[in-house]
């Protein structure tokens, strides 16, 4: 009965050894294979560049920092100064910009009444009298003496033309913009007491000293002078007030 006894026992020794074998090399694979797949998710060059990516991105958030009110301080100044250069320079900008459109029409205006004079003998005293070197239009607009190129704006926008010829009779007109006066005679002298042929052009009929952005032209056809003249803010801030002709 013990020799029974001990062949049993020595049976469940031989199978727990068994088992005991098999449950090793079961786990031995199973980590065989999850280092496997470490080590080749490790070497993968898409994770490798995705731990770089999501590393770099934590060390940039970490270095990343908020401006100091000693730096903000500064920078409003600094947008402040910028500011106080930049629109002052835009605005004479725009103001040059509708200057030429004046100066065109006061050249014009002095190069035909130079051909007038050449062929008749004397200076002339309206439009109706150049029209046949140059032609001039206007703005017609209601306001424009007061709202200048925005009244000319608003009211072609609806549809009715405020463009049309300068009348024959006229002496003075608005430009086609409505941003110039224009005003010419015949009947100033020079120093010398010469008749000359002048032509003023102001924005939008305010006088010189107050916009800066005038333009003058003048034909002395004693002298055979004729001058078209630009007038600057500079100027007006000077105190230049006089007009500057032949």
């Amino acid at each position: 009965m013990l020799s029974g006894f001990n062949k049993l026992n020595s049976k469940k020794i031989i199978y727990c050894h068994v088992f005991q074998k098999l449950l090793l090399l079961i786990i031995e694979k199973s980590t065989l294979n999850m280092a496997n797949s470490f080590y080749r998710n490790l070497l993968s060059p898409k994770l490798r560049f995705e731990k770089i990516k999501s590393l770099s991105s934590i060390k940039q958030l970490k270095e990343e920092e908020g401006f100091t009110l000693v730096e903000l301080i500064v920078v409003v100044m600094m947008i402040g100064i910028l500011s106080s250069i930049a629109i002052p320079q835009f605005m004479t900008a725009a103001d040059k910009a509708k200057q030429k459109e004046a100066t065109g029409i006061v050249s014009a205006l002095v190069k035909a009444a130079t051909a007038y004079q050449t062929e008749y003998g004397v200076l002339p005293q309206n439009a109706g009298e150049l029209s046949e070197y140059a032609k001039f239009q206007e703005c017609v607009a209601s306001d424009v003496a007061t709202r200048g190129g925005a009244a000319c704006k608003d009211e072609g926008s609806s549809g009715t033309s405020v463009i049309q010829g300068v009348a024959n009779t006229a002496e003075q007109f608005y430009t086609t913009s409505g941003n110039y006066f224009v005003t010419f005679t015949d009947d100033n002298d020079d120093a010398n007491g010469n008749p000359i042929f002048t032509v003023l052009a102001n924005p939008n009929g305010r006088p010189y000293s107050s916009n800066g952005s005038a333009v003058t032209g003048c034909y002395n056809p004693v002298e055979a002078v004729s001058e078209v003249y630009e007038y600057t803010a500079k100027a007006a801030d000077k105190g230049q007030k006089a007009y500057r002709f032949c």
